[in-house]
């Protein structure tokens, strides 16, 4: 046909189907699909079946047939067996008069391979052909497997019968393996070049996975997948995965993963390390507890060599002692001259430290060595490492609390009690140091553990209650008898003094520094005899005859803790006082009393309580006054005091009698204006000394309260015949209550 006698659009598609056919026929790329044959005109059914272009769909066929699947090698011979090097699979699609069916739709399926495009889908060309091409998804994978293909054309659908196939791993060489450079300085790279080749046809053959391993160092990718002509390409690095650097002979392997029987191996020189720095690594501060304080006698530091910034092992350190106290001793127990070491894989050198008893700081220093055992002048100090903690001393435990005097009719009332204790030249105990708690009464927490020298307990109103309101409680621990060091070595040893000798000891129930059987009174024994014992006190109870000579003690400290009631019981302090003088309302009267907590008079009322007073005037006076028979006659005025009446300048004094009424001569005339001077006064008074708050922690002594935490003085004045002075006591909660004592002036 002349291209004259075609319409221009049918000489495009013819013009694009001839340059289709010339890139297929070149190779062109390999693709899996089939351009659509061109309109020329209309033609009979059955003579090419070609589409409108629009929509997949074409001429009206009755039936569509499908070939069985014809799979293909790289050489074009008929297989059931693929390989790396890949297959072709085709089908050809026919109308039911067996002509061929273009632009149908075919998808072929099957499980362990790839297909050559996304879908595994193509159209069949102008022949009804369609073809696609498969790989093994997996080079290693050599199971059997079904390929099968459908065909979807104007809405008929044609399945082929299922085609069987094996995958198989075809055998690939290694080729052309190489180093960059064979000789590398210490963490150095090289790079590493092969090619894959496929065994049976000598040919260069992609998509070969390629590991590689080595008896030390990194690559900067392990696994390669080959690609252009069979080249493969990774980067050596002469530092192990872990960061340690490599040295001296080692071995490059690369391997093709689905013929592992035919790698190869490499040797790469690598020069020894050279370390050029050392650091002191040891993050934390190291405080080391002295020989003798019943902690862990002995400690780490940690010292890294480098060499060019990475962890070098095998290298000689030098550990000495820059300066720490006499008895301190480094690397094994008792050395205190220079030692060698050796880093290890990691670049770590590992310092061993042994206090003595003394405390103080400590500076290890660490020298690089060279291989020839010279010292370099390279070097690193370790920091924050000190011999600072002993075990508790018997002058070194003491008790606080929140508050020393609580409710005694409510559970629950409670005190946190404060346990600090430091070892003989004031340094914290160690950490962990068990400290412990028995009390006559109420509750207390049976322990703590030291943080920092420190711990706390909890005591809790409860029964048992002991009747005198006086819990006894008794804090003890492990440590050392306080002595006088006569040798300055800071250990006890022989010629030195102990201070304060104790032995066994008891919870002093009745406050009366000695140990009674009968009353069941707690007892610590250690079955210890042979020393004096020093006498038994509040603080430290102690039994006689029970002390040795040793340093080792059971250290002790006693408190009492007050339970009070909340009714105040007043002592010194009556209910009635005496009023004012009337010629000197206000010069004042004092009284001093005291307020207990329970009537035994053992115990201030509880912590936080409140005293105050007021005062109430009772009496108010108005007196009269009228001119009667030149007699001033005054009545309603304050009985046995004197009235003083004015007339404009003139004043006369009258005398009152018991019942409020007097009279005097006057020569004023009669109907003059009579007055009375007002003279009452406002009854005033307060407490000025005396704890107007109870404080939290009072000094409760030997069996009794101190005097000077319970007394209190009143002072008041201008308080006449039967004023009224209220002195109110409140307590806190939980067992919270208001007392007012009214005292009246007479």
């Amino acid at each position: 046909m002349s291209h004259h006698l075609l319409p221009t659009s049918k000489l495009f598609q013819l013009t694009a189907l001839t340059l289709s056919l010339a890139l297929a026929g070149c190779g062109g790329g390999g693709t899996d699909t089939v351009a659509p044959a061109p309109d020329l005109g209309t033609q009979q059914p059955g003579t090419g079946g070609s589409t409108d272009g629009d929509n997949g769909t074409g001429p009206t066929v009755s039936d569509i047939k499908i070939t069985p699947i014809n799979l293909t090698d790289s050489n074009g011979n008929i297989t059931r067996t693929v390989t790396s090097a890949g297959a072709s699979a085709k089908v050809t699609v026919t109308d039911s008069a067996g002509e061929p069916v273009s632009n149908a739709l075919v998808s072929f399926q099957s499980e362990g391979v790839i297909f050559g495009n996304s879908n595994s889908t193509v159209l069949t060309n102008e022949n009804g052909e369609a073809s696609i091409s498969i790989k093994p998804a997996d080079n290693t994978n050599t199971g059997s497997y079904q390929l099968s293909a459908t065909v979807n054309y104007n809405n008929l659908t044609k399945t082929t019968p299922g085609y069987n196939f094996s995958l198989q791993s075809i055998e690939v060489l290694l080729t052309d393996f190489a180093l960059s450079n064979d000789t590398l300085p210490s963490g150095g790279k090289t790079n590493i070049m092969l090619k894959t080749k496929d065994a049976a046809n000598n040919v260069f053959q992609n998509d070969i996975t390629v590991n590689f391993d080595t008896s030390c160092g990194s690559f900067d990718t392990s696994s390669v997948v080959s690609s252009n002509q069979g080249d493969v390409t990774t980067t050596y690095t002469a530092i192990d995965a872990n960061g340690n650097l490599c040295a001296g002979q080692q071995t490059v392997t690369a391997t093709p993963a689905n013929n592992p029987a035919n790698k190869q191996t490499m040797t790469v020189n690598i020069a020894g390390v050279e370390a050029n720095s050392v650091v002191y690594t040891t993050t934390e501060k190291v405080q080391l507890g002295a020989s003798n304080s019943g902690s862990s006698n002995s400690g780490q530091i940690e010292f890294t060599v480098y060499a060019n910034g990475r962890p070098a092992a095998n290298q000689q350190v030098e550990i000495s002692k820059n300066f720490a106290p006499e008895d301190f001793s480094f690397v094994t127990l008792n050395n205190k001259a220079p030692k060698p070491l050796t880093s290890d894989s990691q670049g770590k050198v590992v310092v061993d430290l042994y206090p003595g008893v003394k405390p103080g700081p400590v500076e290890i220093k660490a020298t690089l060595k060279l291989r020839n055992g010279n010292l370099t002048n390279i070097t690193a100090l370790s920091k924050d490492v000190s011999v600072a903690t002993g075990r508790a001393t018997q002058n070194g435990f003491s008790i606080s609390m929140t508050k020393n005097v609580l409710a005694f009719d409510v559970d629950g009332d409670s005190s946190t009690i404060t346990a600090r204790l430091v070892d003989r030249v004031g340094n914290p105990v160690p950490d962990g140091t068990v400290v412990s708690f028995v009390s006559e009464g109420g509750r207390v927490t049976p322990n703590c553990t030291t943080s920092k020298g420190i711990c706390d307990v909890e005591f809790t109103t409860q029964n048992p209650r002991p009747t005198d309101n006086r819990a006894t409680v008794i804090a003890y621990v492990e440590g050392d008898k306080d002595y006088t060091d006569m040798d300055g070595d800071n250990k006890f040893s022989v010629g030195d003094i102990l201070t304060h000798n104790i032995g066994d000891f008891f919870r002093d129930d009745n406050e009366n520094n000695q140990y009674d059987r009968n009353l069941g009174e707690f007892i610590y024994r250690r079955f210890l005899s042979g020393a004096t014992c020093a006498p038994s006190s509040l603080f430290q109870p102690n039994i006689d005859g029970t002390c040795d000579n040793g340093l080792a003690a059971t250290l002790r400290y006693q408190f009492v803790l007050g339970l009070a009631s909340n009714n105040p019981v007043f002592d010194g302090l009556s209910n009635s006082l005496p009023a004012n003088s009337l010629e000197s309302p206000k010069k004042p009267i004092t009284r001093n009393f005291k307020i207990y907590g329970n009537s035994a008079l053992t115990v201030s009322m509880p912590s936080g309580t409140t005293i105050d007073v007021t005062a109430k005037d009772k009496t108010n006076y108005t007196p009269v006054a009228k001119l009667v028979s030149g007699r001033i006659q005054v009545s309603k005025a304050e009985p046995n005091t004197t009235a003083i009446v004015q007339s404009g300048s003139t004043s006369v004094n009258v005398d009152i009698g018991s019942n409020g009424t007097g009279s005097e001569r006057t020569d004023l005339p009669a109907g003059s204006s009579l007055s009375v001077v007002d003279t009452n006064v406002t009854c005033e008074a307060e407490i000025i000394s005396g704890n107007k708050t109870v404080p939290k922690v009072i000094s409760l002594g030997d069996s009794k309260v101190r005097d000077k935490d319970v007394l209190y003085t009143l002072i008041y004045n201008s308080c006449r015949l039967n004023d009224q002075i209220e002195v109110t006591v409140v307590t806190p909660s939980p067992s919270a209550n208001t007392t007012v004592k009214t005292i009246v002036i007479e």
